[in-house]
């Protein structure tokens, strides 16, 4: 009966937010919010647990193949693409995006400048097998290879090459806006 019930919560997740494909044994847990699904691709048992948000800006993709497993009070946005690997599973409260926000404006509140991305094929890429552990942060132009460790409280901002093991979220600034000169300039 609890299979059952699963299976069609997941069935009315997908129409209700009209996931444009997605394959057999997908569940979608509730209170999760989906925008913008028809440029979204989830495969066959994929599971998203409760309390997620997966949002696809424009024209932003979101791919989510087999196997995969998002866990509870996660947000994953695209405004280009966003990747995530067969059998890849993610603990709680992580937060992917292929962008980040703008800045450069001192005069303008940075919630009105913005967005950027990185690249001619900005996006962010998952591969197959690989864990991300509680509360990772993983943002801009990223690809993280097969079977690797994310461990919790890591932030990623630079591609990570298969097989790795990665920790750590030290906390430094690299730039600040120098008055005199009217411009961000990089702190060394």
């Amino acid at each position: 009966m609890k299979k059952l019930l699963k299976r069609i919560v997941g069935r009315i997740g997908i129409l209700r937010y009209g996931i444009k494909q997605y394959g057999k044994n997908v569940y979608i847990g509730l209170h999760t919010k989906i925008v913008n699904g028809k440029n979204m691709n989830i495969e066959s048992n994929v599971s998203i647990m409760p309390y997620n948000m997966l949002v696809c800006h424009g024209k932003g993709n979101i791919i989510i193949h087999e196997n995969a497993e998002i866990g509870m009070f996660s947000r994953i946005a695209a405004v280009s693409k966003v990747e995530i690997g067969k059998d890849v599973i993610t603990g709680p409260n992580i937060f992917i995006a292929d962008y980040n926000h703008k800045y450069e404006d001192i005069e303008t509140p940075i919630k009105y400048q913005g967005n950027v991305t990185k690249g001619e094929n900005p996006s962010v890429y998952i591969g197959d097998g690989t864990w991300i552990g509680t509360n990772v942060v993983i943002v801009g132009t990223v690809t993280i290879g097969k079977n690797c460790v994310i461990g919790a409280n890591t932030v990623v901002t630079k591609d990570i090459p298969d097989y790795s093991v990665v920790v750590g979220s030290v906390s430094k600034i690299i730039k600040s806006y120098d008055k005199d000169k009217k411009k961000w300039v990089v702190v060394r």
